[in-house]
Formats: structure tokens, sequence, C-alpha cells
């Protein structure tokens, strides 16, 4: 298991994401499949919600369904580079599944073209959030862009990807984990 998560470790380093003492979430989770509620993290609550793009996402957790919350920048190279991997394609393989594009640190900006290059699919609501800092979200930090979170049918937190890119693979697996009745 230490030689598996050193590599996981070293394969994002190299990537320029973090380095190995930064190492993301979602190299632990991906073993464990557990979440930031699992250890006692809040889950964002609609009560939280400031902006009209917070108060839009509460809306759309709060409905029946899996939800994928994306905060990014056109500007972020890490950003840049998780819509390069193929995002539209998970987007396109869970017609089940919403989708919101949060576009933080972009004066005000939605980032709506950049999308559009990308081919990411009409369905995805695209929101601009606020400037501010330190920036928060329904009550919980945005720390690093991008992040990921994805809710449960309940609409609670189940995976919170705050550190950096999502690969396809571990985003269309955190999405099935939250589809099945063990994060209930």
């Amino acid at each position: 298991m230490r030689t598996l998560l050193l590599a996981l470790a070293l394969l994002a380093s190299s990537a320029g994401a973090q380095t190995a003492s930064d190492t993301p979430a979602e190299v632990s989770d991906a073993q464990d499949h557990s979440s930031l509620t699992d250890r006692g993290a809040t889950t964002p609550t609609a009560s939280a919600a400031r902006t009209e793009a917070e108060q839009a996402v509460a809306r759309i957790i709060a409905q029946d369904g899996v939800h994928v919350v994306h905060f990014w920048a056109p500007w972020c190279h890490n950003s840049m580079n998780e819509l390069r991997s193929g995002l539209y394609e998970v987007i396109e393989q869970h017609p089940e599944v919403s989708f919101t594009f949060v576009t933080v640190r972009n004066d005000g900006e939605d980032g709506q073209a950049t999308l559009d290059r990308f081919a990411i699919p009409a369905r995805v609501t695209v929101l601009a959030e606020e400037e501010r800092d330190p920036l928060t979200f329904l009550g919980l930090p945005i720390t690093w862009t991008p992040a990921t979170w994805i809710f449960n049918r309940e609409g609670k937190l189940a995976y919170a990807f705050n550190y950096g890119e999502v690969s396809p693979a571990l985003l269309t697996q955190a999405i099935a984990d939250a589809e099945h009745h063990w994060h209930d």
C-alpha cells in the first residue's frame, strides 16, 4: 500500500500538480472510498449560501440525483489540463448526473467561451462566483483551482477533490460510488 501511495504521489509531483507533501485527497480516497464527510467535515448547506452562485448550487444539490460541482478558472493551467483530459466525455457518459461549473477568481466572468472550445455540453450549468478572499462556497473553503465536489442522492457531500486536477477515470469512479447505496 505504501508503495502504491508513493507511486501516486510521485506521479502527481511529476505532472506538476503538487509536491509529495501536498498529496491530493483523491489519492487516499480512491482506495478507501471515504470522503471528507466520513471524517467529520461539514457538509455544505443551503443556509450558508450568500451569493447567487451559491444559491443556485444549493437549489441544484437539493434535487434528487448525483451532482458534480466543479470549481475552475479559464486562466488556470491545471483547469485547462483537466478540460483537455476529456472531461466532456465524462459529462456525456453520465446524462443522469447534473454538472455545474463554477468559475472562480475570474473577475466575475463565467468563462463560457473557454468551455465551448473544449466541447463541454450545453446541459452543464455554468456560473460565475463573485470575487472575494478568502473564497468559501456554501460555508466550505475553496483553496485550490480546480476543485471538484460530488454530492450523493441526498445532497450530501460524498467526495471533495480540493487540490487540483481530477482524471476522467477517477471522476467516473466517484460518480459511480456516489450513485450506490453505501454512500447514503
